[in-house]
């Protein structure tokens, strides 16, 4: 299970640029664009968001019901991060088998800065802890984003929130509820299909 701890400080796309991209050039519609700006990075960003990804720095935990369990060789099961890019892990918590909270000490974490899942293990020479097996006994706070959100994503941002500029209204021969074709193809490459 995945929960935003803390949003985005700052939107993928600016007012001015979304003005810019829409040529509007009066403040009338400043509410309205930025809540298309809203809507558009909503419908792209986050675990539940098409690219199934983070666009720009945020917090998430990650919870789990046990540790993974050992390989046939005996080493220590990966602990995946379901959401790209992973820039730090923050803290690793557990319930003991006595149901005290802990904190997982020692651990090393493997895909900081990619553009795929990153996961953790323990410690060199060491295995998970023993915990209590419960739904979220194991919580996991990690910040994922982009240092610099790629052209493309947010080109195709401004590519909806122009159509749905353009498009107010419900009914019409498109469906407005799909994202634009121009904007999927540039999102398409920047999709996680591994998480």
């Amino acid at each position: 299970m995945l929960k935003l701890v803390t949003p985005p400080a700052a939107p993928v796309v600016s007012l001015a640029e979304a003005k810019s991209h829409l040529r509007v050039l009066h403040d009338d519609d400043n509410d309205y664009i930025d809540a298309l700006v809203a809507v558009g990075t909503g419908l792209v960003d986050g675990v539940d968001g098409w690219l199934g990804r983070a666009i720009v720095e945020q917090t998430w935990e990650a919870s789990f019901d046990r540790f993974p369990c050992s390989d046939t060789d005996g080493h220590a099961g990966k602990l995946f991060i379901p959401l790209a890019p992973l820039i730090s892990i923050e803290t690793v918590k557990y319930d003991g088998s006595d149901g005290i909270e802990r904190d997982v000490e020692s651990y090393r974490a493997y895909g900081v800065g990619s553009t795929q899942p990153g996961y953790i293990l323990p410690a060199v020479a060491t295995s998970w802890p023993i915990s209590i097996r419960e739904p979220e006994t194991i919580r996991v706070t990690f910040k994922a984003g982009y240092n610099d959100v790629p052209a493309g994503i947010k080109h195709a941002i401004l590519l909806m929130i122009g159509h749905w500029y353009e498009n107010r209204e419900d009914a019409s021969d498109v469906d407005l509820n799909d994202i634009p074709l121009g904007s999927k193809a540039l999102l398409m490459p920047h999709r996680n299909w591994r998480g």
